[in-house]
């Protein structure tokens, strides 16, 4: 799906989400319904016509009509199965085997991190937590980087940051879940191991600049490992071509050298990198088509972070 261009200065970001304008439009022509109802009494009084309903009454109906009105030759006098018993269902013996039991499978939406919408008001959610390992990038500022590990603790995960700037990261464990277990800040880059499983996975964050982290986590089954890297840089290179999945705020025209060398993508497509707007996401994946995302952030995701904007 290709984002939409937008009229004006080239390179300038996308205003908002879609459908956002007012309609347009004059309301309908013409005047209002007026003047006064049917005159007359509100139901015919000429009687039925002839046929096979019957003739018009002049008298009270004989017995044994239906509804009231006389029989004719069209209608029928006997119904033939009236009082007769219904036939008991009778079962056909038919068993489903295993491959007919797979396909009706009832299909299940898609689930991940629930990154926002798209432009057809459709959630995206990004595959952050898997039965195997999975490394992701988030190229933002805070406001992109904190969502995310967010959402992450929304849907259960134990996270652990390591990181330069631990300020930005001091009390989110607490704002989100109430508890301090749920996500532990660590100064500086290095190693760390949480406990995962299918409903608790872990997430290890590395906040450490913009050349990313020099530390190799242990992963497994359930454990994520994200890069936050501030802005595109040739430094911050190997991270994005080892990730999976890579989420990426705005880029400006110094950081197109290294998108060009890093993201395998076309020069179009960084062009509409260029283009995002300050709520807006673009998602990479393996094998897939690259999605754009409205964060629709919720109001307790902007009391604790502010509006969305793409800071450095």
């Amino acid at each position: 799906m290709r984002m939409p261009r937008t009229a004006g200065t080239p390179g300038a970001p996308i205003s908002g989400p879609p459908g956002s304008g007012p309609f347009s439009g004059a309301p309908f022509s013409g005047g209002p319904v007026s003047g006064s109802p049917t005159s007359g009494s509100p139901f015919s009084a000429a009687p039925f016509s002839s046929g096979l309903i019957g003739r018009p009454l002049s008298s009270a109906p004989t017995s044994g009509t239906v509804y009231g009105l006389p029989m004719t030759d069209d209608a029928p006098t006997v119904v033939p199965t009236l009082g007769r018993p219904i036939d008991p269902v009778r079962s056909t013996g038919f068993h489903a085997n295993a491959r007919a039991l797979e396909l009706m499978a009832t299909p299940a939406p898609p689930s991940g991190l629930v990154l926002g919408r798209d432009a057809e008001q459709k959630p995206v959610v990004a595959p952050m937590f898997r039965p195997e390992p999975v490394k992701s990038v988030v190229v933002g500022g805070a406001f992109a980087a904190r969502v995310i590990v967010f959402r992450a603790l929304a849907v259960g995960a134990r996270v652990a940051v390591c990181t330069t700037r631990p300020q930005l990261w001091e009390g989110l464990g607490r704002g989100a879940t109430g508890r301090d277990d749920r996500l532990a800040v660590l100064h500086g880059d290095r190693p760390v191991t949480v406990d995962a499983n299918p409903h608790s996975p872990a997430l290890y964050v590395y906040d450490v600049g913009e050349h990313g982290t020099a530390t190799t986590p242990i992963l497994g089954p359930w454990r994520t490992q994200l890069t936050i890297l501030p802005k595109l840089t040739l430094y911050g290179s190997q991270a994005l071509e080892e990730a999976q999945v890579t989420i990426l705020q705005r880029i400006t025209s110094e950081e197109v050298p290294a998108a060009s060398a890093s993201l395998r993508v076309s020069g179009e497509t960084i062009g509409l990198f260029q283009m995002l707007y300050d709520d807006m996401f673009a998602m990479l994946r393996i094998g897939a088509k690259e999605r754009y995302v409205w964060a629709n952030a919720t109001s307790i995701e902007r009391q604790m972070f502010g509006e969305p904007v793409r800071d450095y």
